[in-house]
């Protein structure tokens, strides 16, 4: 059974959604950089004052407040966005990093449902 999707927008793929407190931390810098918003294709993260060059990959960690949720991934930068802003695709997942992150999707979106309804019902 094929479940594929076309989108018209190659950018935007996948479901992207944004998590407070979601951060990667980036090899090499002591500090994590807070994501903006992610999917299971990529993520965008801001930059602040740290530059960095679209086609150079990051071996990161991917944090949940202090907590690491995936470890050791691969981002490589593949646009900059502007202000700041950085966009990223993950690159050679293995099976494990890429069920995490499907399950990781998976439940912000129920959750995001269970919101709806909960307004909705209000």
């Amino acid at each position: 059974m094929d479940l594929s999707y076309e989108s018209s927008n190659k950018a935007r793929g996948a479901f992207r959604t944004s998590v407070p407190g979601l951060a990667i931390r980036i090899k090499g810098y002591p500090d994590p950089f807070s994501v903006k918003d992610f999917s299971v294709n990529g993520l965008a993260f801001t930059s602040g004052n740290d530059v960095f060059e679209v086609g150079t990959p990051l071996e990161v960690d991917l944090l949940l407040g202090s907590k690491g949720i995936l470890l050791g991934i691969t981002l490589e930068i593949v646009r900059d966005i502007g202000k700041g802003l950085m966009g990223c695709i993950f690159i050679g997942l293995d099976k494990y990093q890429e069920a995490r992150l499907d399950k990781l999707v998976l439940e912000i979106q129920k959750r995001m449902i269970l919101l709806r309804k909960k307004k909705g019902a209000s």
